[in-house]
């Protein structure tokens, strides 16, 4: 990270404007390094960060993470659609993956606290390993269409198992726009699932408004 020091915050990001040539703040990442105060007063210190920076800080976390477990493998990085995927090709997929995806899971929820930590912003990082992800989102693409052909016959709510925020993403954009369906995401941390219910056409005139989509 480009390093800007000043007496204030406001300071050292105004040097930093300057420098680059950016006209509005919001368009700077940065993150305060540090905050001293001496006898000729405060001195600010701030770290200007782009997302290539976050993607190379993850993809070489990634690696150390492998190095712990004793797993040789590469990886690769892109930044798409706001999301940066990395994905980890080695001869041994199940320890990387784990029972019902677990490692995988962690090394991703480690990886994105670990840029948090480095860089103070939110990321959306999603971790695969040779096709793992794939064939999950296959697989609950088809348990989304029975479910809710379950739900539209019975008018039952189907509760569904906790998942990962991108797979729940998945039922979500797979039930969008299923007549009388509605997708909801309730719960906290690692208990967070959907919910699927059936909404009659009086209770839909009513409800215009609604978000069924993961945040």
């Amino acid at each position: 990270m480009t390093r800007y020091e000043g007496k204030s915050e406001e300071e050292a990001v105004n040097k930093a404007l300057e420098d680059l040539h950016i006209q509005d703040k919001s368009e700077l990442n940065y993150k305060v390094i540090s905050q001293k105060e001496t006898a000729f007063g405060t001195t600010v210190t701030i770290g200007i960060y782009s997302i290539t920076d976050v993607i190379v800080f993850a993809d070489d976390y990634i690696k150390k993470c492998l190095k712990c477990l004793g797993i040789e493998g590469t990886t690769e990085a892109k930044y798409e659609d706001q999301v940066i995927k990395l994905n980890i090709r080695t001869d041994r997929n199940k320890s990387v993956i784990g029972k019902n995806g677990d490692t995988l899971r962690s090394i991703n929820e480690l990886t994105r606290s670990a840029c948090f930590n480095k860089f103070g912003g939110h990321y959306r990082i999603l971790l695969n390993c040779d096709g793992y992800k794939e064939a999950k989102y296959y697989k609950f693409s088809s348990l989304a269409r029975r479910t809710a052909a379950e739900v539209s016959k019975t008018h039952v709510t189907a509760i569904l198992d906790p998942m990962t925020s991108d797979e729940r993403r998945i039922i979500h954009q797979v039930l969008t726009g299923y007549p009388n369906i509605r997708t909801k995401s309730i719960g906290t941390g690692h208990d967070r699932h959907i919910t699927i219910q059936w909404i009659d056409d009086k209770t839909l005139l009513t409800e215009d408004n609604y978000d069924n989509q993961e945040s």
